[in-house]
């Protein structure tokens, strides 16, 4: 009988660390996160120590569900900043989170160089293009001697044209890749 009580005791101390741990989480979602975990750690039988051991610390298991929680809300919104925290989180777990991190990285820089580039071309028409200096090319400001700008004048349609498509196409990609994490994540649930 005492067992069961030592049982319940740790399953109660482990919910209310969690409790805290979840922070801001609704009230609905996290008194459903908490009576899963609950009937999943009753279940265990006499393996409640070993059952509690598996999830984490209260803390590592809260921050599991807040990140699962921002990469959702990231596979639905345009919100670049949003995308940016959650494709940080994905790339804190792995490897493909490093690479779709990068991709966003890689995606947004280009569109705002593009997008700038666009802008200051009237204001500093020798200065700010797209340039071939070899062995490179390179778009924004340059004062390199020999270096030859490619677009001219075209780089004001090209910038604004260009900049958003990559804007547009990058958020999209980003999305993607987080709902084919999420179900990959269920699937393997």
């Amino acid at each position: 009988m005492t067992t069961q009580v030592d049982a319940r005791a740790q399953i109660e101390r482990y919910l209310l660390r969690l409790r805290g741990a979840l922070g801001n989480v609704s009230a609905e979602e996290k008194a459903e996160i908490l009576s899963d975990l609950r009937n999943h750690l009753e279940e265990s039988a006499g393996a409640v120590a070993a059952a509690i051991a598996a999830l984490g610390s209260p803390e590592e298991l809260a921050a599991s569900y807040h990140r699962e929680r921002l990469l959702a809300r990231a596979s639905t919104t345009p919100e670049p900043s949003l995308l940016l925290r959650a494709t940080f989180q994905w790339a804190l777990t792995g490897l493909r989170g490093v690479l779709a991190f990068l991709v966003l990285l890689f995606g947004y820089s280009f569109s705002a160089g593009f997008l700038i580039c666009g802008l200051l071309k009237p204001f500093m028409p020798n200065q700010v293009g797209m340039w071939l200096h070899p062995p490179a090319i390179t778009l924004g400001v340059v004062s390199e001697p020999g270096a030859h700008e490619l677009l001219g004048w075209w780089m004001i349609p090209i910038g604004f044209t260009v900049g958003p498509l990559l804007l547009i196409g990058t958020t999209r990609l980003i999305q993607l890749l987080l709902r084919r994490r999420a179900a990959r994540h269920v699937a393997m649930l």
